[in-house]
């Protein structure tokens, strides 16, 4: 090897270890979770080039939404905060410790007087929204993660394209990641026949390649204005379909009439103006709200955008507060070490908790990840079962009978920091007991985890879990 060889190798040496202690630096100085900390500072020295190449586009998790040129809708939440405690009736309602958390993370006040129906059949979820978008008058605003260019989405998209002919402003807004098929063949008759469609945080190499991480994952449709569907369910046949994939997919969804109606519009406006510039404002987005039931809903929008881990404090509030039960559902766990101490301390103080997760899932090695955890929690009494006749991608907490929280969400890092994501918080013995009782049939048909076997697992497969679970904040 020739001088210049060696003298150019040294070079790059030193310019690794330069860049590598750089990026160590920026990691340390973020003060984000010592162990995701960790293991992305092991990655700047094990991997040159590509560990600081991966931290540019996943590791930074501080995104900022564009501001608006015109008022904000939030300015239409504030005038309902007056009159959120006297829906319905009249008679002031006492906010809970709960409900005052999440106004104070997130400026979105619990409004009764509403409706809630929920759905756990795809079919239900369809027909329903079908019904709904058929029906507008005015607008259907719909924000996808994931929107597919199958039959069911093509369905969709001819059913916009009717109401846009009939003078209704249709708006979708889909992930540029989640919906990555989604190309100009599908988009032009969208396009051609009126209907405003925009893809969420494209992928720009030099303009802003540190936010490609943050996604949109978010799944709601606002019609009119005056009905709102939120929950876990995407478009696509494979989401709606039973037997249209390997494996069946088991969904929560919501139909939203009332009050709360007014913040799924203003979560949806937020958005669609950081993608398109545009404004929505005025009545004919934003009607009066009035009375439809007797639930009192709260939105709950977090993001990256948000400094607190929002998600995870009102998780934390519902395993502190939980008297007798909490069941919890979902597709990928991926816990934090407060959320894992909170569900060991419900448990031990003799609260019910269970959790019910899939037996497999798209993503194995979160799937590892997740077993990893078991022994601890069954440990301290936490029930955990695994749902092996479908997947279920269902997102739901229930507190008591009484509470529910429900929407997009996953029990993990990326949904409590890096995602944009909507939930729902309930306070309504009915809706919260329904959730219940479906939790319960699912259990009938799980296999609960024994902590025994867990105990002669192979040191081939504590090692798989325990590599899973090293890589888990990365996930």
């Amino acid at each position: 090897m020739t001088t210049e060889a060696i003298f150019l190798l040294k070079f790059i040496a030193i310019l690794d270890l330069g860049g590598a202690l750089l990026f160590t630096f920026v990691a340390i100085s973020r003060k984000r979770d010592p162990a995701v900390t960790l293991a992305w500072v092991l990655g700047f020295f094990l991997l040159p080039v590509v560990g600081m190449l991966l931290y540019v586009f996943f590791g930074y998790q501080r995104f900022a939404l564009r501001r608006r040129a015109a008022p904000n809708p939030l300015h239409r939440l504030l005038l309902l905060k007056e009159s959120a405690e006297r829906f319905p009736g009249g008679e002031p309602l006492a906010k809970t410790p709960m409900e005052t958390l999440a106004e104070a993370l997130t400026d979105f006040p619990a409004l009764g007087g509403n409706r809630v129906d929920v759905y756990t059949r795809s079919d239900d979820t369809e027909e329903a929204l079908t019904r709904a978008i058929r029906l507008a008058r005015h607008h259907v605003h719909m924000c996808y993660y994931i929107f597919e260019p199958d039959r069911t989405g093509l369905r969709f998209r001819d059913l916009l394209i009717e109401q846009a002919r009939r003078g209704v402003e249709c708006r979708v807004l889909m992930d540029a990641v989640g919906s990555y098929r989604i190309g100009p063949s599908f988009l032009k008759p969208l396009q051609q026949a009126g209907v405003k469609t925009a893809f969420f945080n494209p992928f720009r190499t030099f303009k802003r390649p540190w936010a490609f991480n943050a996604r949109n994952h978010r799944k709601l449709t606002v019609v009119d204005g005056t009905i709102g569907f939120m929950g876990s369910q995407n478009i696509g046949h494979h989401f709606w379909r039973s037997g249209s994939r390997r494996i069946q997919w088991r969904e929560t969804d919501i139909r939203l009439e009332g009050p709360a109606t007014v913040e799924l519009q203003t979560v949806f406006a937020e958005d669609w103006h950081f993608a398109t510039g545009e404004n929505l404002l005025g009545d004919a987005y934003f009607p009066p709200p009035t009375t439809r039931g007797v639930t009192r809903a709260q939105l709950l929008p977090t993001g990256p955008n948000k400094r607190e881990n929002i998600l995870g404090m009102i998780f934390l509030e519902a395993l502190h507060s939980a008297r007798h039960r909490v069941t919890l559902t979902t597709p990928y766990f991926i816990p934090t070490p407060s959320m894992t101490l909170a569900m060991q301390t419900a448990a031990r103080k003799g609260v019910r908790v269970d959790l019910l997760l899939p037996r497999r899932t798209d993503h194995p090695v979160v799937t590892w990840a997740a077993r990893s955890w078991y022994k601890e929690l069954l440990e301290s009494g936490v029930l955990v079962y695994e749902f092996n006749e479908a997947f279920i991608h269902s997102k739901v907490v229930t507190v008591d009978g009484r509470w529910a929280l429900m929407g997009s969400a996953n029990m993990d890092t990326r949904s409590f920091l890096i995602n944009f994501e909507l939930s729902l918080l309930l306070d309504d013995a009915d809706t919260a007991g329904h959730l219940e009782k479906q939790f319960d049939r699912m259990v009938d048909g799980a296999v609960r985890v024994k902590a025994d076997p867990l105990a002669e697992l192979s040191f081939t497969r504590q090692f798989w879990e325990g590599l899973c679970r090293l890589l888990s904040p990365l996930l």
